[in-house]
C-alpha cells in the first residue's frame, strides 16, 4: 500500500549506492592525497622560499635523493654564501612555458640583482621527481646557476680600477696627469693551459719561456686572481696588443703612471699618490675595493678629492673550478675611469707668487676679490711630487721630514700676523663708530700703557715723523699705539663679534685650512691681551689664506668671498660668499681708501711698492715671535697683505704672503722686490 513512504527494501537499495559513492569519493580523495600537488604548484612554492630567502623552507621541497647528496646546513650555507658574495639585492624566478609532456621538467627564468655586476639574468630548467612525499625538487647546484656543477665554486673578482682622473688649471695646463702605458699579462685562475699560454706568449715577445713561467707560478703562489704583468708598453700598445690578446689567457690593462709635470711648483695643491698602506686599509675597506699594491691619494688634491679621482674597479663573477681555474663568466661591470678636475689656480700667477718665497720658509695665496676663486697658493720649501711615484732617495727623504717641513702647506696653517690685522681693527673701529678717520692720538713718546695697572708693560711704536697721528697716517706708518688704544676703546666684546663675523674658529672646506684664533681661550679677559690682539700681536693666529679672504671685504662692499679651489664649469666666474655683511660697504671703502694711503702717502710702510699704472692697496706686518718682552728670540714673520687692479678699475687681486725668519733681512720689506715684479708683469 502506498502511503508516500519509499519500500524497506528501496531504502537499504539506496543506502548501498550512497554508501558506494562515498567510498569511490574516499578512494580518489586518498589517491590525490599520496600525490599531493602537481609539480608546477611544488616548483612555485619552492621558487616563493627562493624569493624570500627561506631556503630552510626550501630545503624541505627538495626530492629524497637530493636531501642524500647535500645536508640542509651545506643546502642552507651554499645559498646564504653565494647571495652574500654576489652582493644580491633581489631575485625573481618566474615559471615558463611547458608542455603537458614536460610534467618533470620545468623551465624556468632568473633575474638577480646584485651591488656587484648589475643585473644576472639567465634561463634554467628544473628537473621534478614524484617520491614518497609527492613531487619533489630533484636539486643539483646547477639550479642556482646553470653552468655550476658539483665542486664548482662561485666568486667575485675585482679586476683593475680604471685610469686615474687628471687635475688641469684654470686655462687646461697639466697638473696633475697620467703618461699612458699598457701591460699584458695573466691572471694565473685564468689560464687553463700555463704551459701552452707561456710558450706562445713567450715566442710572441721574443722571451724565454722559463722565464714566463717562473712569474706566473710566483704570482700563482701570492694570489691567482691578480694580474701579473710580463710586458709593458707606451701607449695602448696598439695592434702588437690586440694580437698578444688573442693567445688564451693573455690580457691588458692599464699601467699609467702619474705625472705632476710642475714639480715644486704646485706639490702643496696636488700632493701625490703612493701605495696603500694596511692603515688605508681598513679605512677604506668598505669604500670602492681596495685593495693591497693600490695606490691612493696623500696629501693635497689628490687626498681630498680621492672618490672623484680614482678609477673604480670592475668586478667579474665567476664559476671556478675545484682547482681554481676560471671555467665561466656570469657576468661583470668595466672599470671606470675617475674624474677629470679643473681647478682655479692660475698657473702663471702661481708661478709669480712662488719665485719670490721659493728659497725661504713661507707661503703666499692669491684670491680673485669678486669670485673667491683661489689664482695661487704657494708653500715653501717645497718637494717634487714624481719622487713619490719614482721613489726617493735617503737624502732626499731626510729633508722631506727634516725640522723644514716641505710637506706642509703654509698657506692653510696659522700663524701670528703682525701689523697685517690692523685694518681689521680699523674696520671695526669705523663700523662701530668707535673712532672716526679723523680720531688722532699723540704717540710721540714712542712707548705707552693705560695706566700704572699694566706695570711694567709698555706698547711700544716704530719711528713715525711726529706729531698727532690719525687713522691714515696710523696705518700708513703701523702705529702699534694707536691701534692698542682704539682696540681699548672698542672693547672686548664687540672685538670678539667681529672677529666672528670675519670667520675667526670658523671651518672652511675644499679647501680645508687651519681655523683661525683670536687667543688660546676664546677669551679677551685682560686689557694686555686685548690690547696687543689690536696691532696684530698677543696670541692671534691666522693663515695667508684667511687672511687673503678677509681682505676681500674691502673689495666688496662689506661681503667676506668664500675661497674655493675647484672649478665647476656650471659656476665658472660665480662669486661665493663665505661672510654677508661683515662690515657696512662705507667702512669697506673707506678701509680700501686707507689702504691705497699706505703706498700714496710720505713715508707709507708700502710705498716702495708703488707701481705706475697699478691702483695698489697694501699693508705691511712684522710679527715677533717671544715668549714674553724679555724673550731673546729675535725670530720675525714678515707679511704682506695687498689688493691691486689697473689704475682706474676694480681690484682684480688680494694676495697675502708670509715670509719666516726675515729678522735682519728687510722684515716685511723682504718681498718687496718679487712682488714689484708680479705687479710690473700683471699690468704692464
Amino acid at each position: 500500500m502506498d502511503n508516500g513512504k519509499f519500500p524497506i527494501s528501496k531504502k537499504i537499495t539506496l543506502l548501498i549506492v550512497v554508501a558506494l559513492i562515498a567510498i569511490i569519493a574516499g578512494l580518489v580523495y586518498a589517491f590525490q592525497g599520496d600525490s599531493g600537488p602537481e609539480p608546477r604548484v611544488v616548483l612555485e612554492r619552492y621558487m616563493n622560499h627562493w624569493e624570500n630567502g627561506d631556503y630552510a623552507s626550501m630545503y624541505e621541497l627538495l626530492s629524497m635523493n637530493a636531501k642524500q647528496q647535500v645536508t640542509k646546513k651545506e643546502f642552507i650555507k651554499k645559498h646564504e654564501s653565494i647571495a652574500k658574495g654576489i652582493k644580491q639585492q633581489k631575485i625573481q624566478l618566474k615559471l615558463g612555458k611547458s608542455s603537458e609532456k614536460e610534467v618533470e621538467t620545468i623551465p624556468f627564468s632568473s633575474r638577480i640583482e646584485t651591488d656587484t655586476v648589475g643585473v644576472l639574468s639567465f634561463q634554467n630548467r628544473a628537473r621534478m621527481v614524484e617520491d614518497d612525499e609527492g613531487w619533489r625538487v630533484a636539486w643539483t647546484p646547477s639550479l642556482i646557476f646553470p653552468q655550476l656543477k658539483d665542486g664548482d665554486r662561485v666568486a667575485v673578482l675585482r679586476t683593475a680600477p680604471g685610469t686615474r682622473g687628471e687635475i688641469t688649471d684654470r686655462n687646461g695646463e697639466p697638473l696633475a696627469v697620467n703618461t699612458k702605458k699598457t701591460a699584458v699579462g695573466m691572471v694565473p685562475n685564468e689560464v687553463l693551459d700555463p704551459e701552452k699560454t707561456c710558450r706562445e706568449l713567450a715566442k710572441a715577445l721574443n722571451r724565454d719561456p722559463q722565464t714566463i713561467r717562473d712569474r706566473l707560478k710566483r704570482g700563482e703562489k701570492k694570489d691567482p686572481n691578480r694580474f701579473i704583468p710580463i710586458q709593458v708598453f707606451n701607449g695602448k700598445g696598439g695592434k702588437e696588443v690586440d694580437t698578444l690578446k688573442k693567445i688564451p689567457g693573455v690580457s691588458a690593462q692599464d699601467a699609467s703612471v702619474r705625472v705632476y709635470p710642475q714639480k715644486e711648483l704646485t706639490a702643496h695643491i696636488t700632493g701625490y699618490i703612493r701605495p696603500i698602506t694596511k692603515e688605508q686599509l681598513k679605512k677604506y675597506k668598505e669604500k670602492g675595493g681596495y685593495q693591497p699594491g693600490d695606490w691612493i691619494g696623500h696629501r693635497g688634491l689628490e687626498s681630498d678629492l680621492e672618490e672623484r679621482l680614482r678609477g673604480t674597479p670592475g668586478w667579474k663573477v665567476v664559476i671556478s673550478r675545484e682547482d681554481g681555474k676560471q671555467k665561466a663568466v656570469l657576468g661583470e661591470t668595466p672599470a671606470k675611469s675617475g674624474e677629470n678636475i679643473q681647478i682655479t689656480i692660475d698657473l702663471k700667477t702661481q708661478e709669480q707668487l712662488y719665485r719670490g718665497i721659493k728659497n725661504d720658509k713661507g707661503a703666499g695665496v692669491a684670491l680673485n676679490p669678486k669670485t673667491g676663486e683661489i689664482l695661487a697658493m704657494v708653500s715653501a720649501p717645497s718637494y717634487d711630487p714624481n719622487q713619490f711615484i719614482q721613489g726617493l732617495s735617503q737624502a732626499e727623504w731626510s729633508r722631506i721630514s727634516g725640522p723644514d717641513q716641505p710637506l706642509a702647506n703654509r698657506a692653510k696653517l696659522t700663524y701670528a700676523p703682525g701689523s697685517t690685522m690692523k685694518p681689521i681693527t680699523a674696520a671695526i673701529g669705523l663700523d662701530t663708530k668707535t673712532i672716526t678717520p679723523d680720531t688722532s692720538y699723540n704717540t710721540d713718546e714712542g712707548k705707552w700703557q693705560k695706566d700704572s695697572s699694566w706695570g711694567g708693560y709698555y706698547v711700544t711704536r716704530v719711528d713715525n715723523p711726529g706729531g698727532g697721528v690719525d687713522l691714515a697716517k696710523a696705518l700708513a706708518w703701523s702705529d702699534n699705539i694707536y691701534f692698542a688704544r682704539v682696540g681699548l676703546k672698542i672693547g672686548a666684546a664687540k672685538t670678539i663679534e667681529y672677529y666672528k663675523k670675519f670667520g675667526f674658529n670658523k671651518k672652511l672646506k675644499n679647501p680645508e685650512i687651519t681655523p683661525s684664533q683670536f687667543s688660546n681661550n676664546n677669551k679677551l679677559d685682560n686689557e694686555i691681551l686685548l690690547a696687543d690682539t689690536s696691532y696684530g700681536q698677543g696670541q692671534l693666529l691666522v693663515s695667508p689664506l684667511h687672511l687673503a679672504a678677509m681682505y676681500t671685504t674691502f673689495t666688496n662692499d662689506g661681503d667676506m668671498i668664500k675661497p674655493y679651489l675647484i672649478l665647476d664649469p656650471d659656476q665658472k666666474g660665480k662669486r661665493m660668499i663665505w661672510k654677508k655683511n661683515v662690515i657696512s660697504p662705507d667702512t669697506a671703502t673707506k678701509v680700501k681708501e686707507l689702504l691705497r694711503g699706505v703706498v700714496e702717502l710720505p713715508k707709507g710702510s708700502a710705498r716702495d711698492l708703488k707701481t705706475a699704472g697699478v691702483d695698489l692697496g697694501a699693508k705691511t706686518g712684522t710679527a715677533e715671535l717671544k715668549a714674553s718682552k724679555d724673550d731673546k728670540n729675535n725670530r720675525q714673520l714678515g707679511w704682506l697683505a695687498w689688493m691691486a687692479g689697473k689704475k682706474g678699475q676694480e681690484s682684480d687681486l688680494v694676495v697675502a704672503t708670509m715670509v719666516d725668519e726675515v729678522q735682519d733681512r728687510g722684515g716685511s720689506h723682504y718681498i718687496f722686490p718679487a712682488v714689484k715684479k708680479m705687479l710690473a708683469e700683471r699690468y704692464r
